[in-house]
C-alpha cells in the first residue's frame, strides 16, 4: 500500500493517519489554515480551530448559520433592479476561551519551552483533542490537554473539556472561562472571495448577566435588530483548595478560579456554550431556551455527548465512507472532506450551505448554486434526508424569489444567486442575477433528489410549485427568433470568465431540460394526483396550455453546434474571440480575477469554471462519446483552474473518457485542496463545493455512476496506483454497495431486497441475497459509441 505523498504536497501537508489530522508541532505561523483544517461545525453552529489560551491567532470565529446583519450596497452608480441591500454572516460571541496563569505567568507557546504540542481532529468520534506540555518561563512543568466538540444531536451546543496536571511541583494557578466578542479586524477588499467582519459594529451587547457557574449575553443586531443569547456554564473539578468568582467588564463576562495546584493532581474544567437567535423559536424565550440546553448538558456532562457524537457519525459512516486501497493519503482526504462536508451543513429546512461552510467568512456566508451542483448528489444517495431538507430551504424562499421574478418585470420565480435570506445579495449583476441558470440548477436537483429517494410527497407539497413558477420564468425570458428557434440572451453561464452573452450551451440545455421536467411533473399531477395538480391550478395558475406552450418552447431551445469541428460554442460569439495568451501569462498572475479588469478578461476563450464540460456531465445523454472527446479536450485546455469549482468536473468526465490518469491527477488536486493548502487561501476557510465535489470525482468520476431518465449506470474506470475502491449509495429504501478491484466489479444490496442497476450496458438485477459481478469495462475510448440513455 503506497504511503507516498502526492506531488501536490507541501509543507503543510499532515502525516498520515485515514481516520485522523494530526498536527504535531506548533508552528505559529501555520496558525491561519490550522485554524480552518482543524474547525468544527455540526450545521447550525460552526468554531475556527485557534486554541483556548487564544494567543497565536491568525483569525478566531464562531458562526451560527443563517444569523447575519444585511445592511445597504453602496454603488458609485446605481440602477433599477440592483440587488439593495448585503447579508453577512456575523462572527458572534466566542465560547471557546480557557485561558492559564502559572504563578502569574500566561500559559504562552510563544514563551517558555515547549515539550509537546499535538492536536488531532478525530473524524469517526466527532471531536477536536489537544495535548500540550509545556514549561513556563520560571520552570514549572505544565500537562495539558482539551476535548472540543460541535454536537450533532444537540445543535445549539459546543462542549468543552480542559484538563490540567502539575507532574512534578506545586504552583498557584488562576484558570479563567470567557465568553466575549472578540475583535476580528480583516479582509481583504481587492479580493471578493474573503469576507470583512462587521461583527464589532453589527452586533451591540444589550445586556449581560453572571452568577453561579454561568454566565448569560444579550446581544441586539445594529440593524435588523435580531436577537441573540450566548449562554456559558462551567463546572471546575479538583482536589486541590480553590475559589472560584464571576466577574464581567465591557463585552466580557468570566468565571475565575484562583487554585493552589499541587503536584498529580489533576484539575478538569466542563465548558458548556449555547446560541440561540431569534430565527430559532417563534417564542421570545431565547434566554429560557439557552438555560434549558445548557443545563441539560452539565447534567449529562462531556462524556455523555461525546458518545452521542461517536453513535451519531458511526451512522453517517455506515453510508458514507468511501475505501480507497493503495493510496493512504486519498484515504485521508475522503474522509477529512465528507468530514468538513457534513460539518458544514444545515439541516433544519431554514439554512443551507455557505461556500466556506461554517469556517469562515469569505463571500459573507453567502449560499450559492454550490448546494445543489456539488453537494446535493452526495447527500441525494447517501443521505437523502439532508438533501430534502436542503431542498425545503429553496421552498421556504420561494415567494421571495417571485418577489425577485416580478422586480425584474418577469411572472413567476427567481431565485438569487447568492443569499442568506433569499433576497439577492450579488452586488455585481453580470456574475450574479444574469446567471438564470440558478433556477435550472436547483430544479435540476430536485428532479435527482425525487428520482432517486422515490419521494413523490415531496415533489407534490412542494417541488411542483418551485418547478412550475421557475419555469414560468423562462418562459417568458426566452425569446423565438426567426431561424433560430427559442433562444435565450444576455445571460450569464457557470463561466463567469464570460459575462452577458446569448444563447450559453449550459444554460439552453438547462432551461430546456427544466422545462420538459416541468411538463412531465404537470402531466403527472393531472393524470395520478389531480387534487394536487387542482390545489397548484388554484394558487398558481398553472394550467394545460402553459405546459404546451413549455412544451413548444423546449422543442426549440436553440443549440448550436460546429458540424465541421464537432464542437459546441459556450455562447453565440465565444469561437469569435481569440485564446487567452496562457504562455505569456506568468504564474504569478493567476486568479486572473486578481490582476485584470473584467474587460480584459471577457474578450477572450478563456474558462474559470467549467462550462460546456459541466454541461457535458448534467446533459450528458444529449451528447454522443465523440462530440464529448472533442468538447472536453478543447475546453480543459482553455480552463485556468482559478475556481474551486473546476478540478472536481475535469475529473468526471475525463474518467468517462477513459484518460483515467488525467482523472487522477484531478482529483488529487480536488482531494488534497485544503489538506495541502493547494491555493494558498485555506486560511480564510474552507472549499467547500470542491470538498464536495471530492464524493462526485470519486463516485460519479471513477465509479462511473450516471442517472439518466431514471436509470442507475455503473462505468467504472481504477486509476493506476490503486487497487480498490469501495462506496455505499442509497437509492429508494436500497443501500447498494460497488467493489471496484483492478479486474471486476461487485455489486451487493446492503440493505432492502433488490434494485435493477445498468452495468455499461448491460441490465442488472441485484438482489440481497447474491453478489453480482462483472469484468471491469475496458477504458480503451471508443470513440464511436454514443452514450445516449
Amino acid at each position: 500500500m503506497s504511503t507516498e505523498k502526492p506531488e501536490h504536497d507541501n509543507l503543510h501537508s499532515f502525516p498520515l493517519d485515514t481516520w485522523r489530522i494530526v498536527e504535531n508541532e506548533f508552528d505559529p505561523k501555520q496558525a491561519g489554515p490550522s485554524e480552518t483544517v482543524f474547525a468544527l461545525g455540526n450545521g447550525y453552529l460552526g468554531i475556527r480551530g485557534t486554541f483556548e489560551e487564544q494567543r497565536c491567532m491568525y483569525r478566531p470565529g464562531t458562526y451560527l448559520n443563517g444569523f447575519y446583519e444585511s445592511s445597504p450596497i453602496e454603488y458609485g452608480e446605481s440602477a433599477y433592479g440592483f440587488a439593495r441591500n448585503n447579508q453577512s454572516m456575523l462572527n458572534v460571541a466566542d465560547g471557546t476561551h480557557i485561558d492559564l496563569y502559572v504563578n502569574d505567568e500566561p500559559f504562552d507557546l510563544s514563551t517558555g519551552t515547549v515539550r509537546l504540542c499535538k492536536r488531532v481532529l478525530d473524524l469517526r468520534l466527532g471531536r477536536l483533542e489537544r495535548e500540550v506540555e509545556w514549561i513556563s518561563p520560571a520552570g514549572v512543568r505544565v500537562i495539558l490537554r482539551t476535548v472540543r466538540v460541535a454536537s450533532f444531536l444537540r445543535e445549539h451546543l459546543s462542549a468543552h473539556r480542559w484538563t490540567l496536571e502539575l507532574p512534578e511541583q506545586n504552583a498557584y494557578l488562576r484558570i479563567v472561562s470567557a465568553l466575549e466578542l472578540l475583535d476580528r479586524s480583516g479582509g481583504d477588499p481587492d479580493d471578493p472571495r474573503v469576507g470583512e467582519d462587521i461583527s464589532k459594529e453589527s452586533l451591540l451587547l444589550r445586556n449581560k448577566r453572571v452568577g453561579d457557574g454561568y454566565a448569560v449575553q444579550r446581544y441586539v443586531t445594529n440593524r435588523m435588530r435580531t436577537e441573540l443569547f450566548c449562554r456559558m456554564t462551567n463546572r471546575l473539578t479538583t482536589d486541590s483548595f480553590n475559589t472560584e468568582s464571576a466577574r464581567s467588564h465591557g463585552g466580557r463576562v468570566w468565571h475565575e478560579w484562583r487554585v493552589q495546584g499541587e503536584a498529580g493532581v489533576p484539575i478538569e474544567l466542563e465548558k458548556f456554550v449555547a446560541y440561540f437567535h431569534s430565527y430559532d423559536a417563534e417564542n421570545d424565550n431565547l434566554e429560557g431556551l439557552a438555560e434549558r440546553e445548557t443545563e441539560r448538558a452539565i447534567s449529562s456532562g462531556v462524556d455523555a455527548i461525546l458518545g452521542e457524537q461517536e453513535m451519531y457519525l458511526e451512522e453517517f459512516w455506515t453510508g458514507s465512507d468511501i475505501q480507497v486501497d493503495g493510496d493512504e493519503w486519498v484515504q485521508q482526504s475522503l474522509r477529512f472532506n465528507l468530514f468538513h462536508v457534513l460539518q458544514s451543513t444545515g439541516r433544519n429546512g431554514r439554512t443551507n450551505i455557505g461556500a466556506k461552510g461554517l469556517t469562515g467568512d469569505g463571500y459573507e456566508g453567502h449560499y450559492f448554486w454550490d448546494t445543489e451542483i456539488y453537494a446535493l448528489p452526495f447527500y441525494t444517495y447517501t443521505t437523502p434526508f439532508i438533501a430534502r431538507r436542503l431542498l425545503t430551504f429553496r421552498y421556504n424562499i420561494l415567494d421571495k424569489a417571485r418577489d425577485r421574478a416580478a422586480e425584474l418585470k418577469h411572472p413567476g420565480a427567481l431565485y438569487p444567486w447568492r443569499t442568506i435570506n433569499g433576497e439577492e445579495a450579488s452586488a455585481y449583476y453580470p456574475a450574479g442575477t444574469a446567471q438564470y441558470h440558478i433556477n435550472a440548477d436547483i430544479m435540476y436537483a430536485i428532479r435527482q433528489y425525487v428520482r432517486a429517494s422515490g419521494d413523490e410527497v415531496f415533489l407534490k407539497r412542494y417541488g411542483a410549485e418551485m418547478l412550475f413558477e421557475t419555469a414560468r420564468f423562462y418562459y417568458d425570458l426566452g425569446d423565438y427568433v426567426d431561424g433560430r428557434g427559442f433562444c435565450v440572451n444576455l445571460v450569464t453561464g457557470p463561466n463567469e470568465y464570460t459575462a452577458l452573452v446569448n444563447n450559453n450551451l449550459f444554460t439552453n440545455l438547462m432551461v430546456q431540460d427544466h422545462l420538459r421536467y416541468a411538463v412531465e411533473v404537470g402531466e403527472l399531477l393531472c393524470r395520478d394526483f389531480p387534487d394536487d395538480w387542482s390545489r397548484l391550478a388554484e394558487t398558481t395558475g398553472i394550467s394545460e396550455r402553459e405546459l404546451a406552450d413549455w412544451k413548444t418552447a423546449a422543442d426549440a431551445v436553440f443549440i448550436a453546434r460546429d458540424e465541421q469541428t464537432g464542437l459546441y460554442p459556450q455562447d453565440d460569439t465565444f469561437f469569435q474571440k481569440a485564446v487567452w495568451d496562457f504562455p505569456g501569462t506568468p504564474p504569478s498572475h493567476y486568479p486572473l480575477l486578481l490582476h485584470y479588469h473584467p474587460l480584459s478578461i471577457y474578450r477572450y476563450q478563456v474558462c474559470k469554471q467549467p462550462d460546456v464540460v459541466l454541461a457535458l456531465l448534467l446533459q450528458g445523454d444529449q451528447f454522443t462519446r465523440e462530440e464529448k472527446r472533442r468538447n472536453f479536450d478543447y475546453y480543459d485546455a482553455l480552463n485556468t483552474g482559478d475556481s474551486s469549482l473546476s478540478s472536481c468536473i475535469q475529473c468526471v468526465i475525463a474518467s468517462e473518457l477513459g484518460y483515467v490518469e488525467r482523472a487522477y491527477e484531478y482529483f488529487m488536486k480536488t482531494a488534497r485542496m485544503d489538506l495541502d493548502d493547494i491555493n494558498g487561501n485555506v486560511r480564510d476557510g474552507i472549499h467547500f463545493a470542491n470538498m464536495a465535489g471530492c464524493w462526485l470525482s470519486l463516485v460519479f468520476g471513477f465509479g462511473g455512476l450516471r442517472d439518466w431518465k431514471g436509470r442507475m449506470r455503473f462505468s467504472p474506470r481504477l486509476p493506476r496506483k490503486w487497487s480498490r475502491v469501495g462506496f455505499r449509495i442509497r437509492i429508494g429504501d436500497v443501500l447498494l454497495e460497488v467493489q471496484v478491484t483492478r479486474d471486476q466489479v461487485c455489486y451487493r444490496v446492503i440493505e432492502g431486497t433488490s434494485i435493477v442497476i445498468y452495468h455499461e450496458s448491460e441490465e442488472l438485477h441485484v438482489s440481497g441475497d447474491t453478489e453480482t459481478t462483472r469484468p471491469l469495462p475496458d477504458i480503451r475510448p471508443d470513440w464511436e459509441r454514443e452514450v445516449r440513455a
